[in-house]
């Protein structure tokens, strides 16, 4: 069970990132982390990036892993490695 104090946080944390992150763009991190869940078998609360810059960091890396990251980059350059943690 939640104290008081940790159910405070999370709903200031809740409409941070209602004010911070659009409908659209919260709707497109849901369909990534269904994704995750769907190919490669990951955490619910977690990226496609994440996941595979966490597997790159580990040596536990497949070349489908590697090509993803690579596609990421062309965003957004250490894509993977910056969202470590999403």
């Amino acid at each position: 069970m939640r104290t008081p104090e940790e159910v405070r946080l999370l709903t200031r944390k809740f409409e941070k990132d209602m004010k911070k992150r659009s409908r659209g763009f919260r709707f497109l991190l849901t369909l990534d982390q269904m994704f995750n869940v769907l190919l490669w078998n990951g955490s619910q609360d977690e990226t496609i990036s994440s996941h595979v810059g966490r597997r790159i960091t580990e040596g536990k890396a497949n070349w489908f892993d590697r090509v993803v990251c690579c596609a990421l980059k062309k965003m957004e350059n250490n894509h993977c490695k910056e969202s470590l943690g999403e």
